[in-house]
């Protein structure tokens, strides 16, 4: 039996009936300036608790009632009070003592990377470095308004490496910058300021996060280095010019060697996708992030705990049966438009319970952001199914990373996948023109190289996969890779047209014929949205899905015999048919000793130390400084078998490598641990 060990940091403050106070500041009908001026202070003020939270700043466009229902549910279940304020003035007096002046920018600099997109090229920049020294972004204007002082030059402190503090620009518009320069069209001057940027600002900024596209509270709050670069095709790798790969390629390299031993994390957006992939040979995980109050969701404090979805399935209780087994599962779970947005809304729909689905998420984003992952965990039904989209860490591919930082991807999935419970995963890569193409020296391919994907899945004990890929056999348990995958393609269940709801239940019967029964079938993968959206004609509400599944069942051949499951039912009756799944023995008992890699790492002030033992032992867990000086003692008792896990608060600790030791029986290991302040 799986047994944890935990010790508990801050809780909500619903828990103890006590009021949490924040500040609501209500930007409906705010100009730009106004709305980027409260993201840049929401990411100062929200960094070590959740102080400032914007409502109608910066929506998520796939639910344009995303930052209402949150405050509502902060309300409910949070038992926030917020205090709203509408004007900026106000809002500023009440943030004052945070707030070190002010970063000038020209507000006639616009830019764009793509038709529909235009953006303030300087006020972004201005809004970044005033997050790195608590000032915010503003005009001469509005510096006077708001009584912001301005100055030539501003020192930032370098917060992740200890490095001495630097002196940078505090205005942005001064016509001496290089970037300021007339004759220069404003592509080549925003170029220029990016350029400046990658060799003064970057190094300053968070070493293990990197933001690209449109500025937000989120990456201000993280200290992160951004840029915002696209192509002009969604597809087309070589839209994207080559001065601006360039600029990427120098961000990532850099990344990359500060992370030699670890995952880095970028968000925002990209465009052209595809480079999603050639992000991943750097080392990277991607996530979407193109929405506001990240800073408040990740700094709102909840208890440390681990979640189990109310749709996990006890293996010894059920069977495989004479029936067609199939799944119908929401898309864009790598995304967080979709996990802080409320899965587009289908969440609040009346029907949502009524029959199986699939909810995919970003565990990631869960991590950062434990309050939304406690709210739909506490939320969800048994029929409200819990899988990773399109992994653990995000918008990632593990056949690309190598290395060292392919032991940390190992293991802080495997971490992610713990806490979450969630053991299922879907999987896909896009589009690479005819199938596969090299940009700037990376193979960019449509199709996993399965070897490695297999033998990455077999690391993180994933139980299931299941995947979108052209080159593997569709509908059909695929064991040949050291995991178990399904691959669903080229019979209309990916993205398939929902606007016909009989011919997609007509397609789907098709399909369902195909099988013997005990059969299994991955319906749809869709977009599931709310139930009066507008929709596209791949989306499909709930009340729709439930149409679906009716013209299903009323086939007179197939009709009977069909059972629509979560995810988790899906996983294990599969595994039983294949004899992979005997008993709950099977699944919990591990096959060694291990002492996995803490995460986060590196850490400030709290870890998660994992660790197993396939037999009864004498456990001591101990922490050491460098020098080898114990610290602290964690663990020193007998333990049956099992996995086991325990956090470690270094709040009182100054920065530095600390050591973790394991001795179990005759088992001993020691980690390495990086504690920032």
């Amino acid at each position: 039996m799986i047994r944890y060990i935990f010790i508990f940091s801050l809780f909500v403050a619903q828990l103890h009936g006590q009021t949490y106070k924040a500040v609501l500041y209500n930007g409906t009908g705010a100009g730009s300036q106004e709305k980027l001026l409260a993201m840049t202070l929401a990411g100062i003020v929200n960094r070590d608790s959740a102080r400032l939270y914007l409502l109608n700043v910066y929506e998520t466009w796939s639910y344009n009632q995303t930052d209402e229902k949150w405050r509502d549910i902060y309300r409910s279940y949070g038992n926030v009070q917020f205090d709203s304020v509408q004007i900026v003035s106000q809002l500023i007096d009440k943030f004052r003592e945070y707030i070190q002046g002010g970063i000038s920018y020209d507000p006639n600099r616009y830019y764009s990377n793509f038709s529909g997109q235009n953006f303030r090229w300087q006020a972004e920049q201005a809004a970044m470095i005033g997050g790195l020294c608590n000032r915010l972004p503003v005009t001469s204007a509005m510096a006077t308004l708001y009584n912001l002082p301005l100055s030539d030059s501003v020192l930032i402190t370098d917060s992740f490496n200890d490095d001495s503090p630097v002196w940078v620009t505090g205005k942005v518009d001064n016509p001496t910058h290089p970037w300021n320069n007339t004759s220069l069209n404003e592509e080549a001057r925003y170029l220029t300021l990016l350029n400046w940027g990658v060799q003064n600002i970057l190094p300053l900024c968070n070493p293990s996060k990197f933001y690209i596209r449109e500025i937000t509270d989120w990456t201000v709050s993280q200290k992160m280095f951004q840029v915002n670069l696209a192509g002009t095709d969604g597809l087309d790798l070589n839209s994207m010019s080559v001065s601006k790969a360039d600029i990427l390629e120098n961000v990532l390299t850099y990344l990359n060697t500060k992370n030699s031993d670890r995952i880095f994390h970028i968000y925002g957006w990209i465009q052209p996708e595809p480079m999603t992939q050639w992000f991943a040979f750097f080392g990277s995980s991607f996530h979407e992030t193109l929405l506001g109050n990240l800073s408040f969701h990740s700094s709102f404090q909840v208890e440390q705990q681990y979640f189990i979805p109310k749709s996990k399935v006890d293996p010894d209780t059920v069977e495989p049966d004479n029936k067609y087994y199939i799944i119908f599962i929401g898309s864009e779970g790598d995304a967080a438009n979709w996990v802080a947005g409320f899965q587009s809304g289908a969440w609040f729909s009346a029907d949502r319970g009524k029959v199986p689905v699939g909810w995919g998420w970003n565990l990631h984003l869960f991590d950062e952001c434990p309050f939304l992952a406690k709210y739909y965990y506490d939320t969800g039904t048994q029929n409200d199914g819990f899988l990773s989209v399109t992994s653990p860490l995000g918008y990632a591919y593990p056949d690309l990373w190598s290395g060292a930082v392919l032991q940390n991807a190992i293991d802080t999935t495997k971490y992610l996948m713990n806490r979450f419970g969630v053991d299922n995963i879907y999987g896909y890569k896009h589009y690479a023109g005819a199938g596969m193409m090299t940009y700037r020296g990376k193979t960019i391919s449509n199709s996993f190289n399965f070897q490695k994907y297999g033998q990455f899945q077999k690391a993180i004990d994933a139980k299931l996969t299941m995947l979108f890929d052209p080159q593997l056999p569709t509908q059909i348990p695929i064991t040949g890779y050291q995991a178990l995958m399904f691959n669903h393609t080229g019979d209309g269940s990916f993205y398939g047209t929902a606007t016909n709801l009989t011919e997609m239940a007509n397609r789907i019967i098709t399909n369902i014929k195909k099988q013997t029964k005990p059969g299994f079938l991955i319906a749809g993968y869709q977009r599931f949205r709310q139930d009066n959206a507008s929709i596209s004609s791949a989306d499909i509400t709930m009340p729709r899905l439930i149409q679906v599944v009716n013209l299903i069942k009323a086939d007179p051949i197939v009709g009977m015999d069909v059972e629509v499951v979560t995810p988790e039912m899906f996983s294990v009756l599969m595994r039983k048919k294949l004899g992979l799944l005997n008993t709950r023995e099977d699944e919990n008992i591990p096959v060694g000793f291990a002492l996995h890699q803490n995460y986060p790492n590196p850490f400030n002030p709290e870890t998660v130390i994992r660790y197993q033992l396939p037999v009864s032992s004498k456990v001591t867990l101990g922490i050491y400084d460098i020098l080898g000086k114990e610290v602290t003692k964690l663990v020193d008792k007998e333990q049956e078998a099992g996995r086991y896990q325990v956090t470690f608060d270094a709040s009182k600790l100054a920065s530095g490598v600390y050591i973790c030791r394991i001795i179990a029986g005759d088992f001993v290991k020691t980690i390495k641990m990086s504690l920032v302040k």
